[in-house]
């Protein structure tokens, strides 16, 4: 009698991975490729079958907006900007203003014109004027659907123009070159007595720009003779002379504040050199913290203390 079944016995590996059917099988799991059912939902089904039945008339709407998308931005003339109002300008003619921004049309940004209402947004609007308008300082841009724009326009203060090597360069009243002039006008005229290129837009000297238009303003309440030149020993120069209506300079320096010199510059005319003496002055140095220098033409030089403003 048999105790334990032969069907139950273990084959060998051999025998039981060997076998032509599980070679069969095998070969048929290399085969095999499940079938997706994302099994969608209702609205997904219902989305899936409207593209699906109606693709020809998603097609020809797409077709439809895209024309008309092209043309209101390439062939109408409908966000074309043609109304420009321009205003706070004063020394700058408001239809120049309009004419740069109007100008701009003339070129493209693919096909769609560049004074297209969606293209002059007003930081573009504000670099396109204050490059091509280099007296305007900024602006503010507020834009009309579907074609119209106000520019509210900031200009530049005239401060003074320097002269160098014959060329005139106007300064504002903040320190900025604002371009190259002709003429100087009625403005006071600074020479630079070294040869330098000034840069539109260039800020000068930090000290030597407000110093200079400091002394323009306050000098009028101060002194009662006018100033007919500056004179600067190059851009970067802390010193920078005043040459007087009357034949006599005075030497500042512009580290030091522009109210307690004008006020030293006030006494020494008043209480040290006489009206008389002054016809025969030659220049005052105010450039020590200590001392004053002035000095008469043929004469050697005299030194006295700064003058005391509290004894004014």
């Amino acid at each position: 009698m048999k105790i334990f079944s032969s069907h139950r016995r273990k084959l060998e590996p051999h025998r039981r991975f060997g076998g032509a059917k599980f070679r069969g099988q095998v070969k048929q799991a290399a085969n095999y490729k499940r079938a997706f059912n994302p099994n969608p939902t209702r609205w997904t089904a219902f989305l899936v079958k409207i593209f699906r039945g109606h693709l020809a008339f998603w097609r020809n709407a797409g077709i439809i907006i895209f024309l008309i998308i092209f043309y209101y931005l390439v062939i109408s003339s409908h966000f074309v900007v043609a109304n420009i109002e321009v205003s706070g300008t004063q020394a700058v003619s408001p239809q120049l203003v309009a004419d740069v921004v109007g100008k701009v049309g003339e070129s493209r940004l693919f096909l769609i014109k560049k004074n297209n209402y969606f293209l002059l947004t007003p930081g573009r609007v504000n670099n396109l004027i204050t490059t091509a308008i280099p007296e305007i300082k900024t602006t503010k841009t507020n834009r009309d659907w579907p074609n119209r724009i106000k520019i509210e326009v900031t200009e530049r203060n005239p401060g003074f123009v320097i002269e160098s090597s014959g060329n005139y360069f106007l300064v504002d009243d903040e320190g900025i070159v604002v371009k190259q002039i002709e003429v100087p006008g009625d403005l006071v005229v600074a020479h630079d007595q070294l040869t330098e290129n000034f840069a539109q837009g260039e800020a000068l000297n930090s000290k030597l720009a407000p110093f200079v238009i400091s002394i323009i303003k306050q000098w009028p309440g101060k002194i009662s003779i006018a100033i007919q030149a500056i004179k600067f020993p190059g851009k970067e120069s802390s010193d920078v002379e005043f040459a007087t209506a009357n034949g006599w300079s005075v030497l500042f320096d512009t580290s030091r504040a522009v109210k307690s010199q004008l006020d030293g510059l006030a006494i020494l005319l008043s209480h040290q050199i006489s009206a008389k003496d002054q016809a025969r002055l030659a220049y005052i140095d105010l450039r020590s913290n200590k001392w004053a220098y002035y000095c008469f033409k043929s004469t050697p030089c005299s030194q006295v203390a700064q003058p005391d403003n509290s004894t004014e």
